[in-house]
């Protein structure tokens, strides 16, 4: 059983709630009282972008290249705190996934846009279908989706924005 954004084809899957791609910034940036960041206000502004290794920097990479804009990325790192503290203290946007916790003491937070759908996809519970699913498993995926509807991270962007396209309940 695994949470993942991504998808196989030979999987399983139960959707339980949208991840948003969230840009962070200083409280004093000229966007900061904005409640949502199209992705192409980003096109000039210094980025400090997640590795590749995340799945949060595909959806960046894919609505900066819809939107026909070259990011100008002064860093990349896989800490998502450490380019959150880089923005509070005034040295860029830094682009993260709605599933991380953000400080509210110096940064503002907004979800990103492209043509005013979000960015960003659902978080799922996955599993092989070629291995057995126990009972107990499938009872714990239940919970998590009950729990998941009424609460998770960044659910309160869920005001702000659409979530991305639900995907269907692919069951075992």
């Amino acid at each position: 059983l695994a949470l993942t954004v991504t998808l196989g084809g030979r999987f399983h899957h139960r959707p339980l709630y949208p991840t948003y791609g969230i840009a962070v910034m200083s409280k004093k940036h000229r966007l900061a009282r904005r409640h949502t960041i199209e992705v192409r206000e980003l096109a000039n502004e210094p980025l400090l972008l997640l590795h590749r290794a995340f799945a949060s920097r595909a959806w960046v990479d894919g609505a900066c290249e819809a939107a026909h804009i070259r990011p100008r990325i002064v860093l990349e790192s896989a800490a998502p705190h450490t380019i959150i503290a880089l923005a509070g203290a005034g040295h860029g946007i830094a682009v993260i996934p709605s599933t991380v916790v953000i400080p509210r003491a110096n940064v503002h937070s907004a979800p990103l846009t492209h043509d005013g759908a979000s960015v960003g996809q659902w978080l799922m519970a996955s599993w092989d279908t070629h291995r057995f699913l126990a009972p107990f498993a499938e009872r714990f995926i239940d919970e998590l989706a009950t729990y998941c509807g009424r609460a998770h991270p960044g659910r309160e962007y869920i005001q702000r924005v659409p979530p991305p396209p639900r995907p269907a309940h692919k069951p075992g």
